[in-house]
């Protein structure tokens, strides 16, 4: 079946794309953007609707795909509003708060987090569900912030979608290939420049549907460390963004240009590149949640921390070479 929803999700990606394309409202560059000129955003809509058709192929074998569409529906139609209407930080924090908290509702909080078999920590109801909350929350804005160079996302998550479509099953493997397909449709129009952007519609879309197809996937306590392995490139980009924006006392909610890809561009980096360095940092972490799943014991937290130390490092690194370079780490 899956032969037929790769070519299905593709075409419609990109006829949304092109329509979307043709609509026209634009991108307008400030002093934090990557471009210069006025460009058309709105591209998520062609990824949605490529996962829509995903859905609904779920759907017509009879699997259970309710999760995932209303994640879809939710958090595109508030990036949409978003893109269309520029919503205050606060008030878009709070509906994906709420949206959140109706997913976790829906498909059930962490319960358990295990470290090893046999060595595991059963979770109160609320601090599962608060935490479940939080990885949603987390997931969407981390992707929402990371959508600052070409081909970044897609770079990030197309071997994230091919991992779901292989270590998923049922509506979350063909949720899957249907965002790999929506994906490649939109890199028509955003490699090797974009000449369509994502929008919010796109990026709060993809993380929180990749954030609540994590939950879905988790079968055993361990699994809690090794499905956040195929967000880590986004994760480590943004939290440990946070906590330098936090040393150089800039506001949580202040703009900047502070990311790790956002330095490499400033240094004189071609987006290419940079696409290309998170895009196999992405499929190594891929790599490592399917061979942690296959080993099982203690090689899905060993691998998470290992991940996690690793990934700092090489954050501290871009960061120093960017105040060898002489740029503005506070702005």
């Amino acid at each position: 079946m899956s032969v037929f929803l790769i070519p299905a999700s593709f075409m419609v990606s990109v006829l949304l794309c092109l329509l979307v394309k043709q609509a026209g409202v634009l991108d307008h560059p400030n002093h934090r953007s990557s471009h210069s000129v006025p460009i058309p955003r709105g591209g998520g809509l062609g990824i949605l609707a490529a996962i829509g058709v995903g859905l609904l192929w779920s759907t017509t074998l009879g699997l259970d795909a309710r999760p995932l569409a209303l994640t879809a529906v939710g958090f595109g139609l508030l990036g949409l509003t978003d893109d269309l209407m520029a919503l205050g930080t606060k008030l878009k924090f709070a509906v994906v708060i709420a949206l959140a908290s109706a997913i976790t509702w829906w498909v059930g909080p962490v319960a358990v987090m295990g470290f090893a078999p046999g060595i595991a920590t059963s979770l109160p109801y609320l601090a599962g569900f608060a935490g479940s909350i939080l990885w949603i929350f987390v997931a969407a804005n981390a992707t929402n912030f990371m959508d600052g160079s070409d081909g970044l996302i897609i770079a990030i998550f197309l071997p994230v979608a091919l991992g779901l479509s292989v270590m998923g099953s049922g509506a979350v493997a063909l949720t899957g290939i249907a965002l790999a397909t929506g994906l490649a449709g939109f890199a028509l129009f955003n490699l090797p420049r974009a000449r369509l952007f994502l929008g919010d519609v796109g990026s709060l879309a993809i993380g929180a549907i990749v954030a609540v197809a994590a939950l879905q996937m988790i079968q055993t306590p361990t699994d809690v460390w090794l499905f956040p392995l195929l967000m880590m490139p986004v994760l480590a980009d943004v939290l440990l963004t946070l906590v330098g924006k936090i040393r150089n006392r800039i506001g949580f909610l202040a703009p900047h240009r502070t990311h790790a890809y956002q330095l490499l561009v400033r240094m004189g980096w071609p987006h290419w590149r940079v696409a290309l360095v998170y895009f196999l940092v992405s499929t190594l972490c891929v790599s490592l949640a399917h061979a942690g799943r296959d080993v099982g014991g203690f090689a899905p937290f060993g691998l998470f921390v290992a991940v996690v130390v690793s990934l700092s490092a090489l954050h501290g690194a871009v960061r120093r070479a960017a105040i060898r370079a002489g740029l503005d780490l506070s702005a």
